[in-house]
């Protein structure tokens, strides 16, 4: 793919430049000296990691943090049957994330939806601490996925390819998905070596599953996209926030609600 051509540092150089000016990318989270040096591939920026200190993760314990830079597209609880409804359209969470039956533990539970723009720091994190059991591979196209094409197409998160990150908690499990779009060269996952565009689902369990401490790395967009994230109830979007809502990774995004 062209995205991971090597680069000379002039040319690294001058191309990030050219980028970060065009998309308003924030250089001040990049370690300055590989900026100096140079990056040696588009695809090696892209996919930078961010600088010591850039980001700080709220420890709270009842706090869930945004697992990503990007933007609040939309916030929905899960009604019955697993369906969200969101700006007019339903579809079903168990499509999503290729699994019925986990679905049903989010009923009543939240979505969250953050769209990563090419601004935008393209790592994915884990948003509370606890045990990976399972990554779910899930082939399917590369739509774009702006605001123009989901109004067109409701069910375009289940019908793009997906990486399911299922996390086992003390708040009941929580589900990370990271969903391709056009131009996205692949999706890696950092805890566990997985094949780029897989060819058919695959649900691979874990053993032995590792503990994840929140804010701790899922995975890496190779250009793209977005992530949906499913909470089981008891969450209530942080405060400060809603829809069209700027995110960092590490910040509050959901609060966990005292039972009643």
């Amino acid at each position: 793919m062209a995205s991971r051509l090597p680069l000379p540092a002039g040319v690294s150089r001058a191309a990030v430049s050219a980028y970060a000016r065009w998309f308003g990318v924030e250089l001040d989270d990049v370690d300055q000296a590989q900026l100096e040096r140079g990056f040696p591939s588009f695809d090696a920026f892209f996919t930078r990691s961010l600088r010591d200190g850039a980001r700080t993760v709220d420890k709270s314990p009842d706090i869930l943090v945004s697992p990503c830079d990007g933007r609040l597209r939309e916030v929905a609880e899960v009604e019955a049957q697993g369906v969200v409804v969101a700006k007019g359209h339903a579809y079903a969470v168990g499509e999503l994330i290729g699994d019925a039956e986990l679905a049903d533990r989010f009923v009543g539970g939240l979505q969250a939806v953050i769209y990563l723009h090419p601004r935008d720091y393209h790592r994915v994190h884990a948003p509370i601490s606890g045990v990976a059991s399972r990554v779910v591979l899930i082939p399917g196209r590369l739509l774009p996925v702006n605001d123009a094409a989901v109004a067109r197409e409701p069910r375009l998160f289940a019908l793009n390819e997906r990486q399911v990150h299922v996390i086992d908690s003390d708040f009941g499990t929580v589900v990370v998905v990271m969903v391709a779009a056009f131009g996205v060269g692949h999706m890696s996952c950092t805890y566990r070596p997985v094949e780029a565009h897989p060819d058919h689902e695959r649900s691979l369990d874990l053993e032995p599953p590792p503990f994840l401490a929140k804010g701790d790395e899922l995975g890496i967009f190779h250009l793209g996209s977005t992530v949906v994230l499913l909470t089981e109830p008891g969450f209530a979007l942080a405060d400060g926030l809603g829809c069209d809502s700027r995110v960092e990774f590490g910040k509050p995004l959901l609060r966990r609600q005292e039972a009643s």
